[in-house]
């Protein structure tokens, strides 16, 4: 038993590092997400001067964005990965699958925005999706707590 609390307690650290690492990038990237998302909805409100800025603004917040996310994201998803258990790496990978889903309905929203369309079946997509993003990384944050709890003796 004691062995076993041991080993939970050396499991501890590196598993908290990973957990807070991946949540603390995930939130950069659906901040920049929603910086996106509020350029492109001030876009048909703008007159034609503001609106190439704003369209500008929108797909470079959707592009740093990007960066972090098949960048550093990608990194910490695989720390998680490493660190598991698995309940926590398969709450990662479905937080990271809602991001992603939220990022291509931003894309298709800036895409109609730039084509002159008002999109507003997009703007309220990209909304949903960006709130939809809430819940897996709230079902992360409960598998890793639960995982970081875990104290060895009641395997």
């Amino acid at each position: 038993m004691q062995l076993r609390a041991e080993h939970a307690l050396l499991l501890r650290e590196p598993r908290r590092s990973a957990y807070v690492a991946f949540t603390q990038c995930f939130h950069e990237v659906h901040a920049l997400h929603a910086e996106a998302a509020k350029a492109a909805s001030a876009v048909a409100e703008a007159g034609e001067p503001d609106r190439g800025r704003l369209l500008r603004d929108a797909d470079d917040a959707y592009e740093r964005a990007g960066e972090r996310l098949h960048g550093e994201l990608q990194q910490r998803q695989s720390a998680v990965t490493v660190e598991g258990p698995p309940v926590v790496t398969t709450a990662a990978f479905e937080a990271q699958d809602a991001l992603l889903a939220s990022r291509v309905e931003l894309s298709r929203w800036i895409r109609q925005l730039e084509r002159g369309a008002t999109a507003e079946d997009h703007e309220r997509a990209t909304d949903d999706a960006l709130l939809a993003v809430h819940q897996p990384l709230v079902c992360f944050l409960n598998a890793a707590s639960a995982a970081l709890a875990e104290d060895g003796l009641n395997l």
